[in-house]
């Protein structure tokens, strides 16, 4: 292609612009991944729009194999040496160099690191032309202390959002794209040592670590555990003729003094997960030196690569297999082809069946399975047995993501190796540990995150159990109630509580609903003593006392006892009714009368009175009254004379 010189203050590409520089002699690009994005033009001084070049001028051009147009700014122009010049541009994204984002944050979620984005834009301090886009959905927070550059709160500095959020950027002229993966899986394999060989590549292989010595010693240093035959070696170790180790202090894996196998366990899933065995990949393909070689028709289809591809590498020699990605390209923009590329293990992955783990590991997970079975009760025994079936019959995959240094990010446990395909996942790094059964990008309906927020849902019936050493449940909560110390406490999810020795002070018990609340009491066996409802309130106790009831009968308030007495009180605004002290007995009633029946109004007899007289009336069978007086005296409250007039 031949490149486009296009005024400074251009936005749009679509023209010839100021002119085509068809006289350049050299032109390449080379861009790294997350990293450097540059052209070098070579040009002479008597090519047509040289007086044209100046600093700030836009250079487009096709940078890769399969890239659009993009546009690079000068930013630096060499003295002519024999007629000749060196220009030296840059792809538009460092003009976020020169802009300033204003303090500001954006809390954990998954939507968090699009805030972030345009959160840049929004607090830029000048004009921000350019757009920003991202599939990320990595839950994680984003906090900006001090005014910075954008570029560097894209990807220069600890805490910046490539830091926070993870992900490959994708520099699109005046849009900034980060993805979760740029690139794609090409199905192309290099051969190494057959095809081609690399220095650094070699001096890679030559240093791959094939086992670890495990090890445990306590925090006084007086006790030790090793194992008898002292290395764990990968399932790779005899591809080499060179064993390297390294030792793998396990002692904050264990609390107590493990055994043996216990070591041994531990150490071979470290093993196993960790990559031992398998060569890092560093590879340079250059094309040039290839040109005229017999293998440059055996690397050629690495011409059709991208970015962030990603490429299956095998070395035969060893018999291994491993994938890596395309991480720095450099293209030939006049003849349209790639000079280098660069094929590295920035952002590597293991994918481990776990079918395939070592039998010692199962068996240990069996084993430890049965110890607990034994020690529980039968109800925890059953949960502990379900778990036990579902933890020990796993038919999936590890996957440890990895940052661009090579430690690890983040683990990933599915049920397929392909990340794009896999349902079930259980996913673990620095903001906690989810569960999701809809793919890596959740909804994780269960998790546990560093805020201190447990989520337990999912499709069947969630619940969460806490129990002793002696298989006792402590707390309960599941769909059917919450239960704690169930010995003595529950509550359905109907509403029902039970609670032993309850002791309740202060604050206010309610009662209420549709069914106008009931409160009972009961004895040690579980005989009523004592109820409450909208009705009547009643108190007894069996074979001891009598029972003593109150209750609305028929509009009259009714005080009864089980011998069939009562009291009740037929008057309004309280000008009817009894009191009794110790030097007084009132009755403020007007009238006072005995029945035959507590239901009849054929009052027999009947009483009146006042101060220090009753007045009684009796009625006769001819309806007739006949009345009299009865004259009390009393001191201190206490009768001390009666006048029968």
């Amino acid at each position: 292609m031949i490149p486009i010189l296009f005024a400074e203050n251009s936005t749009t590409y679509t023209t010839n612009g100021i002119g085509r520089l068809a006289d350049a002699i050299s032109c390449d690009v080379k861009e790294q991944r997350n990293g450097i994005y540059e052209l070098e033009m070579e040009y002479p001084k008597t090519g047509r729009h040289y007086s044209d070049l100046g600093v700030r001028k836009i250079i487009v051009v096709k940078p890769s194999a399969n890239a659009s147009l993009q546009a690079f700014r000068i930013y630096k122009i060499t003295k002519p040496i024999d007629g000749r010049v060196i220009i030296f541009a840059q792809h538009l994204c460092y003009d976020l160099v020169k802009n300033v984002a204003m303090p500001f944050s954006v809390t954990a979620s998954s939507a968090a690191c699009n805030s972030a984005l345009q959160g840049l834009k929004s607090n830029a301090v000048e004009t921000c032309p350019f757009t920003f886009w991202t599939d990320v959905t990595t839950v994680s927070s984003y906090t900006q202390l001090t005014p910075s550059s954008i570029n560097q709160r894209l990807r220069g500095v600890e805490g910046s959002i490539l830091d926070q959020f993870g992900g490959e950027y994708e520099w699109d002229n005046w849009t900034v794209k980060l993805h979760k993966r740029r690139g794609i899986e090409k199905p192309i394999t290099l051969r190494y040592g057959k095809n081609i060989t690399d220095l650094n590549q070699e001096e890679n292989i030559a240093n791959t670590v094939t086992g670890v010595v495990p090890f445990w010693i306590n925090t006084d240093k007086t006790e030790r555990v090793t194992l008898p035959e002292r290395v764990v070696r990968s399932s790779n170790h005899t591809r080499y003729s060179h064993k390297l180790t390294t030792p793998l202090d396990l002692s904050r894996e264990f609390e107590e003094k493990p055994t043996e196998e216990q070591l041994r366990t531990k150490a071979t899933v470290y093993v196993n997960q960790s990559g031992f065995g398998l060569p890092k990949v560093s590879i340079k393909v250059s094309f040039i030196e290839l040109a005229d070689t017999e293998e440059y028709k055996e690397v050629l289809p690495l011409q059709a690569v991208s970015l962030c591809d990603t490429i299956t590498v095998q070395f035969e020699e060893l018999g291994i297999n491993t994938t890596a990605e395309v991480v720095e390209t450099d293209y030939d923009v006049l003849n349209e082809r790639y000079n280098s590329i660069q094929i590295g293990a920035l952002k590597s992955t293991l994918a481990m069946s776990i079918n395939d783990m070592n039998a010692s590991t199962i068996q240990a997970v069996q084993d430890e399975s049965e110890r607990v079975y034994a020690e529980v009760n039968t109800d925890v025994s059953d949960m502990v047995d379900n778990a036990t079936a579902w933890l020990t019959s796993g038919n999936g995959y590890v996957v440890a993501v990895k940052n661009n240094d090579g430690s690890w990010k983040e683990l990933l446990f599915m049920d397929d190796d392909d990340m794009d395909q896999a349902r079930n996942v259980l996913r673990i790094n620095e903001n906690g540990l989810g569960f999701s059964s809809t793919g890596v990008e959740g909804p994780y309906t269960q998790a546990w995150t560093l805020d201190g927020r447990l989520i337990i849902g999912g499709t069947n019936v969630p619940s969460l159990t806490c129990y002793d050493s002696g298989g006792n449940i402590i707390f309960q909560a599941a769909r059917d109630g919450v239960i704690w110390d169930a010995a003595n406490s529950s509550m359905t999810r109907t509403g029902k509580l039970t609670i032993k020795n309850a002791d309740i002070t202060d604050g206010t018990i309610k009662l209420g609903g549709e069914n106008d609340g009931v409160l009972e009491m009961y004895d040690e066996d579980e005989r009523l003593m004592g109820e409450w409802t909208n009705e009547h309130l009643m108190f007894k106790k069996p074979g001891t006392w009598h029972t003593i009831e109150m209750k609305v009968d028929g509009g009259n308030a009714v005080l009864m006892f089980d011998d069939d007495s009562y009291i009740d009180g037929t008057g309004s605004g309280g000008e009817d009714g009894f009191h009794f002290n110790a030097d007084n007995i009132t009755f403020s009633t007007d009238d006072i009368f005995v029945t035959d029946n507590r239901n009849s109004s054929n009052y027999s007899r009947g009483y009146t009175g006042t101060a220090t007289a009753i007045r009684e009336a009796v009625r006769h069978d001819d309806d007739s009254w006949s009345f009299g007086f009865i004259t009390l005296q009393f001191i201190n409250g206490i009768c001390v004379g009666v006048d029968d007039d």
